[in-house]
C-alpha cells in the first residue's frame, strides 16, 4: 500500500492550479498585459474612407482595350470609320469613342513642333479618366516623318513615352489623304487644308467637330485646356 499525501501538500497543490487557471483567464481578457500583443480576430478594421473626388471614381470604360464590343456609326458621321493602329494595323472602329472628347492631331517625328508631343501626353494623363482621348495621326504630308511605322513606334516610346492611341501613317491633305481627315475638313467652316505637323481638332461627345486649333498653339496653352474642359463638362 502507498504512502497517503498529508492534507497540507494537497492544499497547496490546489493553490497553485487555481493561480495559474487566474493568470490564464486575465491574460485572453486584457490581450496579455504589457508583452503581448492582441488577438487578430480582435483588432479593428479601419472602414474604407468614402470617394473625395475624380481620382477615386470608378474608371471609365477604354474603347481601346474592349475589343468585344461592337458598334457601329451612322453613315457619313465620325463614327462611321474604321481606323488602323500604328505597327500592328489592328482596325478600331471609331464608333467606340462615342460620347467622349477628342483631339486629333496630325504628328511627325522630325518637325520643329515635334516637342509637342510631351504636352499632348501630358493631356491625355491628366483628362483620360474623364473620357478624354488624344488621337495621333502620323503623317509624311510635310516630308518630316519617319518612313517606317515601326520607327515611329519606337521614337514615340523611346522618346515621348506616348501611351495615347497612334495611328497608320497617311497624308492629310491630298493625294491619298486619310479619310478621317477628309470627312474633319468637309465640316461647315473648317475646309481649309492643313497647313503644317500638330494641327488640332476637338471632337465633341456627340461626334462634332467643337474647334480647331492651329499647330503654332502648345497642346498645354489655355486654349487648348479651355476647349478641353468645355467640352467635357458638357
Amino acid at each position: 500500500m502507498g504512502t497517503a499525501l498529508s492534507p497540507r501538500p494537497l492544499l497547496l497543490l490546489a493553490l497553485v492550479s487555481a493561480a495559474v487557471v487566474a493568470a490564464c483567464d486575465a491574460s485572453s481578457t486584457d490581450g496579455g498585459g504589457t508583452t503581448g500583443a492582441p488577438s487578430p480576430a480582435t483588432t479593428p478594421t479601419a472602414p474604407k474612407p468614402p470617394p473625395t473626388g475624380p481620382d477615386d471614381a470608378p474608371p471609365v470604360s477604354d474603347p481601346l482595350t474592349s475589343p468585344d464590343v461592337t458598334c457601329s456609326g451612322a453613315a457619313g458621321s465620325f463614327y462611321s470609320f474604321t481606323l488602323q493602329t500604328l505597327t500592328y494595323k489592328e482596325p478600331l472602329p471609331t464608333c467606340r469613342f462615342e460620347g467622349k472628347v477628342l483631339l486629333a492631331v496630325n504628328v511627325a517625328s522630325q518637325c520643329g513642333y515635334t516637342p509637342q508631343y510631351a504636352p499632348l501626353e501630358a493631356l491625355y494623363q491628366k483628362y483620360k479618366a474623364q473620357g478624354f482621348y488624344v488621337l495621333g495621326f502620323p503623317s509624311n504630308s510635310f516630308n518630316q516623318e519617319l518612313g517606317d511605322e515601326k520607327e515611329i513606334s519606337q521614337f514615340c516610346a523611346d522618346e515621348y513615352k506616348i501611351t495615347f492611341p497612334m495611328f497608320s501613317l497617311a497624308n492629310v491633305n491630298p493625294p491619298d489623304e486619310q479619310p478621317l481627315y477628309t470627312w474633319l475638313k468637309a465640316q461647315p467652316g473648317y475646309g481649309a487644308a492643313i497647313p503644317w505637323n500638330f494641327e488640332k481638332w476637338i471632337i465633341s461627345k456627340k461626334g462634332q467637330v467643337a474647334k480647331r486649333i492651329a499647330y503654332t498653339t502648345s497642346p498645354d496653352d489655355a486654349e487648348v485646356t479651355a476647349a478641353i474642359e468645355a467640352e467635357l463638362a458638357k
